[in-house]
């Protein structure tokens, strides 16, 4: 089936089993801008839609909020009032900061008749000064209608909706991660931890980790999902995705036998003396890239191509999939440090 009518036809590969990926030149618009300052609408981190034409949510890694927006031809239609409050300005007394929100996934109804839910995580890193914020180490989900995705409560963009939930126990199963531990308290430029996608396969919540990145290999965190919003911290596995040197998970998306990667850089002061990811010390930056994987411990991701057109140099971060059918995906990607994403689509071959 033929998508769009008008494509501009590129070939790049990582390597010789590589996918085609084309970068078509319809334009997408976001229209109106998204909420509430510049900064964050520069620093659009993460976002998941419902499907077949439910609500779609966006989280930024610069405020505590996330807003609703719709997709339509070409457009991304952020609704004004669907800014939602995730983190109070306190929690147990203590001042919180930024979410450093890096991951949004919709998460459907298992049997019909339990909520569907909208989850947002932070980063579960440390600051870039490598300061302890209790606010970055926090993941957030709440109740909303499977066909719709529409809150099944009333919120207001200024106070926490009491069915916001939030927990703060995914960083001591971080701590207690035997791939983890090492790099819990490390900062993104001593390869330490940080999140920055976040998706759902087979009862178990993933976590991918844009670091640490490990002898050429990504990590993702799989964590059961039923276990997420205890009491007690989660219990948790590791898989190792290989990626190269020097990359990371940037975003995760679920397809119908697995997972679409967005890979990027993993350390932003690659070739320092603090850089410890990979073996090599001074190879070209890595281009924002996609990969397939099966979602399974031990298989293979396989690489799809670099994004056609991208700057190697550019924050790509947030993977939407538009479309899927047996021979292509169609895909939107969103920039960080870019005003409302400046999204762009691509089609990609099977």
């Amino acid at each position: 089936m033929r998508l769009f009518p008008f494509l501009i036809l590129t070939s790049l590969s990582l390597s010789s089993a590589s996918a085609e990926i084309i970068r078509s030149t319809e334009k997408w618009q976001v229209k109106p801008d998204f909420e509430k300052s510049s900064n964050a609408r520069e620093s659009i981190s993460g976002a998941d839609c419902v499907p077949d034409g439910g609500l779609c949510l966006a989280a930024n890694d610069e405020r505590n909020y996330a807003q609703f927006f719709k997709l339509k031809k070409n457009r991304l239609d952020p609704d004004k009032k669907g800014v939602i409050r995730l983190l109070p300005k306190k929690v147990d007394g203590k001042k919180m900061g930024e979410i450093d929100a890096e991951g949004v996934v919709f998460v459907p109804s298992s049997d019909g008749k339990a909520p569907s839910y909208f989850y947002v995580t932070g980063s579960h890193g440390l600051s870039r000064g490598g300061e302890f914020q209790q606010s970055r180490f926090t993941l957030f989900r709440f109740p909303v209608k499977t066909r719709s995705g529409k809150p099944t409560f009333k919120y207001i963009d200024k106070k926490v909706a009491p069915e916001v939930e939030r927990t703060m126990l995914l960083a001591e199963t971080i701590r207690s991660n035997p791939d983890l531990a090492t790099y819990a308290d490390q900062r993104l430029d001593r390869n330490g931890v940080t999140i920055e996608g976040i998706s759902e396969l087979d009862g178990d919540m993933l976590f991918g980790l844009r670091s640490p990145c490990l002898a050429n290999h990504a990590l993702i965190l799989q964590v059961p999902s039923e276990e997420l919003f205890m009491e007690t911290p989660p219990t948790s596995t590791t898989a190792r995705v290989k990626l190269g040197d020097n990359v990371g998970v940037r975003d995760l998306t679920r397809v119908k036998d697995g997972l679409l990667i967005l890979a990027g850089r993993s350390d932003d002061r690659r070739g320092s003396e603090d850089f410890t990811c990979g073996e090599e010390r001074a190879p070209p930056s890595p281009s924002p890239s996609l990969w397939f994987w099966s979602g399974k411990s031990g298989d293979e991701a396989q690489p799809l191509g670099a994004l056609p057109g991208v700057d190697v140099n550019a924050s790509a971060e947030t993977l939407l999939l538009l479309e899927e059918t047996d021979t292509t995906y169609r895909v939107l990607v969103l920039f960080d440090g870019e005003k409302n994403g400046a999204p762009v689509e691509f089609i990609i071959g099977r």
